[in-house]
């Protein structure tokens, strides 16, 4: 049974084309479209950067040269900033649900790390807001106060209806030539109900205004915390300025520093106010104390989160022809497939095998496999197709391209079965290199079946089949007709060289509520009709 996905997304400032580029919330499917060099790959790199920021904890430093990042291509901060921009400063902001991360780093052009100004995390659901900046050495905690409860927001609608009534009313009272006649006192009458009820719902509604604001806001210095150290310390202890890193995540890190110096504060008001006998706490500080249990776990949550995220990233890489498939070979795309699959058994699993046949049959690959392994050098991968026994070498280069998707794909999706990891996301670069049109059409089923196993999808591609494909599955399955009970699984944004990315909506009638840009969906038109003219051209001669 498919269960529900993790929303995530993208957004970021100053970053190699784009000034400002606005967040883009993924579907479980999501397609990238665009001319060449219009920022598709920009999205998927600016993605990466960000999740190994946060997954490696590096706290106040931003690495462009981890080993992980390899295929991002970007290497130092001056490719990575935007050559036309003023600002030395590149923002990146992730979402993961509704939890936002962002990032504030500058650096010089030559190096491969920069420095992180500023780190925040807001997460919506429960209200809070972390904010760490670097540069004043300064944390920041808040928390919202809670919205409004049910009764109070029927107040606010019933306010905006009755306010929206007495407009209309004063509205027809203005056009009314006669102050004195039947239709006049009535529409004024209603008018000072109306004017009542609204002074009487105003009143009650004050109450909330007070409750606007934060639970806590509290700020103390940036001191990392050493192992043991959480309320041990004294205040003026020598040792209290030492900058050990604990052995905590980064998010868990930063609560404890608030948590830490909170309770010094707390024992010292508590102190304050026994000896004077009054109440001299700060209610700031009372409220981070009485919610010290629930903001471990909150940066428990948060971490597991961050950490649980698996990304992998599928670049075009042409496949090499080769009748053994060195595991050394870094630079053979299926070799690495190959590889990596044989590694974590699943050649020997039957749902994983089964998974891998029926799609080489789909693809018109062949109709079983084998694979051989010799001298823990290489391997030799066999494909049975009319009951013969080939080489995978022998087949063309679309064949070996789709198998090299077929069994990263079983590899990511078994392997997460065997884990129990979260959602994974893929990122695939023109997975449809090769193949003929129908079955880059098939792609589309493809993806669909494997996300609905629990994976993201995040693909760029330049094949209008696929993009039609997922039109006419929207439809047939009703998608487009329900999208709370039926959510459509497909998102498709166009990258518009000059406008930026927008997404393509569909309609009630399966038509994109925008236009993709010149040269993809328009092209055979118009060569279609180029060929009409010519024809015709030629026939008038």
């Amino acid at each position: 049974m498919k269960t529900s996905k993790q929303t995530k997304g993208i957004g970021f400032k100053n970053f190699r084309r784009f000034e400002d580029f606005p967040m883009l919330k993924f579907g479980d499917i999501t397609y990238l479209v665009g001319r060449n060099n219009s920022g598709k790959s920009t999205m998927v790199k600016a993605q990466l950067l960000m999740m190994d920021y946060l997954q490696n904890q590096l706290f106040d430093t931003f690495s462009f040269d981890s080993a992980v990042l390899e295929d991002a291509n970007i290497v130092t901060f001056g490719r990575a900033k935007n050559n036309k921009s003023k600002s030395n400063q590149i923002e990146f902001t992730s979402a993961i649900n509704n939890i936002e991360f962002s990032v504030i780093i500058s650096g010089k052009d030559d190096t491969t790390k920069a420095n992180v100004h500023s780190f925040n995390v807001i997460d919506e659901n429960e209200g809070i807001i972390l904010e760490i900046d670097y540069l004043k050495e300064i944390i920041h905690l808040k928390r919202k106060k809670k919205r409004v409860d049910s009764d109070k927001v029927q107040l606010v609608y019933q306010l905006a209806r009755l306010t929206s009534d007495l407009r209309d009313i004063e509205d027809q009272i203005s056009k009314l030539q006669s102050k004195v006649s039947k239709e006049y006192l009535t529409l004024k009458d209603k008018r000072n109900s109306l004017v009542n009820q609204i002074e009487k719902i105003d009143k009650a509604i004050p109450e909330q205004k007070k409750e606007e604001g934060f639970d806590f806001n509290v700020s103390y210095p940036l001191q990392f915390l050493r192992v043991g150290q959480m309320y041990e310390v004294e205040e003026g202890d020598e040792n209290e300025d030492d900058i050990v890193l604990s052995e905590d995540t980064m998010i868990q890190e930063f609560i404890s520093i608030i948590l830490y110096f909170n309770e010094i504060q707390y024992k010292k008001d508590s102190e304050e106010s026994k000896s004077n006998n009054d109440d001299t706490f700060n209610p700031d500080s009372i409220e981070v104390h009485q919610n010290k249990v629930k903001l471990e776990k909150w940066a428990d949550r948060v971490s597991n989160l961050i950490n649980s995220q698996t990304f992998h990233y599928l670049p075009a890489n042409p496949s090499k022809q080769s009748a053994l498939f060195a595991l050394r070979d870094k630079n053979n795309d299926l070799a690495q497939a190959i590889h990596h699959f044989k590694q974590a058994g699943l050649d020997d699993k039957a749902e994983s095998k089964s998974f891998v046949k029926h799609w080489m049959k789909e693809f018109e690959v062949g109709e079983d496999f084998s694979i051989k392994f010799y001298a823990g050098e290489a391997y030799e991968f066999h494909i049975v197709e009319d009951g013969a026994q080939n080489h995978l070498s022998d087949k063309g280069m679309g064949s070996l391209q789709i198998m090299s998707l077929i069994l990263k794909l079983a590899t990511i999706l078994f392997s997460k079965k065997q884990k129990n990891r979260n959602v994974p996301t893929v990122l695939i670069e023109e997975p449809e290199l090769n193949l003929h049109p129908e079955l880059q059409s098939k792609l589309c089923d493809f993806l669909l079946e494997v996300s609905n196993k629990n994976v993201l999808f995040l693909v760029e591609t330049h094949s209008e089949y696929i993009i039609r494909r997922a039109q006419l599955i929207a439809i047939e399955e009703g998608f487009i007709m329900n999208e709370e009970l039926n959510p459509n699984p497909f998102k498709v944004f166009y990258f518009h060289k000059k406008e930026g990315p927008y997404e393509m909506k569909l309609n009630s009638q399966g038509k994109f509520d925008r236009d993709f840009g010149k040269g993809f969906y328009n092209e055979s038109g118009r060569l279609t009709l180029g060929m009409i003219k010519e024809l015709r051209k030629n026939q008038a001669e």
